[in-house]
């Protein structure tokens, strides 16, 4: 994660940069123009000694007097900063140099003529040094970087001046937004010196009161659906108690018609009977089923960690009869430990055990429960995804929306309410999962859903996807 700084030292850091690379730009472009005009005094300097050489030793040359020559040169050049020197003759020999010459190559080298009555007698080549150029040069930088610590001094100072109203505007920003947050209530409005933090006072000032609008609307709300839930639950209850008195005093009646007057009544007659039972123990199951729906989201039970092995042996164990009376080859694979409410998860596979048993034509019936892990296709979190597998008569694609439904049968059989599967859906979405199915008509059916996978310690400490432990009822180790 990156240094943060408040906004006072951000200032004086931009300032201080913005400042540093204006004075070195200005620098260099003074020293560029420092180093031209030196050079161009050096020049000078340097033919201005060459003219006054050449004036003093044009007379020797002439003559070819060559002691004249080297002690009036000698008198004649006093300058530290001449480093070459020689002096020619009319056809360019070299007639004097002295033997401390340096190599003319990086020095400022200036030629003059030797002229004595209008005549050419030879020429002065006189080089100087960059010394004045460097001086010149040492003083321009000293001064300039003087004045840039000096500007720059100001100008972080003046930034910082600046910036303190911004940071206690913002200072006194946060204030109120915790204060806001704690649950305080402000009739004041927020007052700093910057315009724009004022607004932002006054956006979060409105938004607040719109929260606490829809939170009064909402509590209220919920308020109104638990006492409609309520009434629906009385409603149901009381619904389902008076029809199932009558229908008892029916199926009470018709047991006795069935029984002790059977024979005095034709076949249709009996055939009648038999509809009569039939139907009553049918609405019945329906009206306890119903009931049973309508109380799921009463039932709910706190979620801990279950090994699915251990509780698909009870679920083996409660169809034990009539897998054995089907002859179904239940197959079951290694599951893991998930946490879930434990008997609704029991009734999930209850439900699809029995339907894929119900609903199966093949001599040798087969049902396979198994679990694979993968990551969800939207948050990418890992999940567990189950199936429970059959070769039965298969579904329809037509229909595969439909089963989920209430009341939905795809076929007329004595037991099912059309119940059982809209339970499972409704179960596997309280664990915040998916439920689809796959099918080919005459050769079997798989039904997928899928429980969000949530770490779990060996005391039995559950870890959602964000870290946080939650403690569970159970002390069950981690799924393998």
């Amino acid at each position: 994660m990156a240094t943060k700084y408040n906004i006072r030292v951000q200032y004086a850091a931009w300032v201080a940069v913005v400042t540093v690379g204006t004075v070195v730009v200005l620098t260099g472009l003074h020293i560029w123009r420092v180093i031209d005009d030196q050079e161009a005094a050096v020049r000078w300097v340097a033919t201005q000694e060459a003219k006054s050489l050449a004036r003093a030793v044009a007379p020797s040359v002439d003559r070819n007097d060559i002691n004249t020559l080297i002690r009036t040169a000698g008198q004649m050049v006093n300058d530290e900063e001449v480093l070459y020197l020689r002096v020619l003759d009319a056809n360019g020999e070299c007639l004097f140099r002295p033997p401390q010459n340096q190599n003319p190559a990086g020095l400022v080298v200036v030629t003059e003529a030797l002229a004595l009555a209008g005549k050419r007698v030879g020429s002065v080549e006189l080089g100087m040094g960059h010394g004045r150029v460097g001086q010149r040069l040492w003083s321009a930088l000293m001064w300039d970087l003087g004045i840039g610590v000096v500007l720059m001094l100001m100008f972080v100072s003046a930034s910082i001046l600046v910036s303190i109203p911004v940071e206690q505007s913002l200072q006194n920003l946060l204030l109120y937004i915790q204060s806001v947050a704690n649950g305080e209530q402000h009739d004041e409005q927020l007052e700093t010196y910057l315009a724009e933090t004022d607004a932002v006072g006054r956006e979060l000032k409105t938004l607040m009161e719109r929260i606490d609008e829809a939170r009064h609307r909402l509590e209220r709300a919920q308020k109104e659906l638990k006492a409609t839930q309520k009434e629906m639950d009385e409603y149901t209850f009381v619904i389902s108690h008076d029809l199932k008195e009558p229908l008892r005093g029916m199926e009470a009646f018709s047991k006795f018609l069935s029984d002790g007057y059977r024979h005095k009544l034709d076949e249709e007659g009996q055939r009648h009977i038999d509809i009569i039972r039939k139907s009553v123990l049918r609405m019945q199951r329906l009206i306890s089923d119903l009931l049973h729906f309508s109380q799921l989201s009463q039932q709910k039970q706190p979620m801990h960690p279950v090994g699915m092995n251990t509780m698909l042996m009870h679920v083996r164990v409660r169809l034990q009869h009539t897998l054995d009376t089907k002859g179904v080859d239940l197959r079951v694979d290694k599951l893991p430990t998930i946490v879930c409410d434990e008997t609704a998860m029991t009734e999930v596979f209850h439900n699809l055990i029995t339907n894929a048993v119900k609903y199966n034509d093949k001599p040798y019936p087969v049902v396979e429960v198994g679990c694979t892990e993968k990551p969800n296709p939207n948050t990418q979190q890992p999940e567990y995804e189950f199936f429970v597998r059959d070769n039965g008569v298969g579904i329809k694609k037509e229909y595969f929306d439909k089963i989920f439904q209430i009341f939905q049968r795809l076929q007329r059989d004595e037991e099912g309410t059309g119940i059982g599967l809209t339970i499972v859906r409704r179960v596997v979405e309280w664990h915040g999962g998916r439920i689809w199915l796959e099918s080919t008509e005459g050769q079997g059916t798989t039904f997928y859903f899928t429980i969000s996978k949530r770490e779990i310690t060996k005391t039995g400490t559950v870890l959602d996807s964000t870290g946080a432990s939650e403690k569970g009822t159970s002390s069950l180790a981690t799924p393998a």
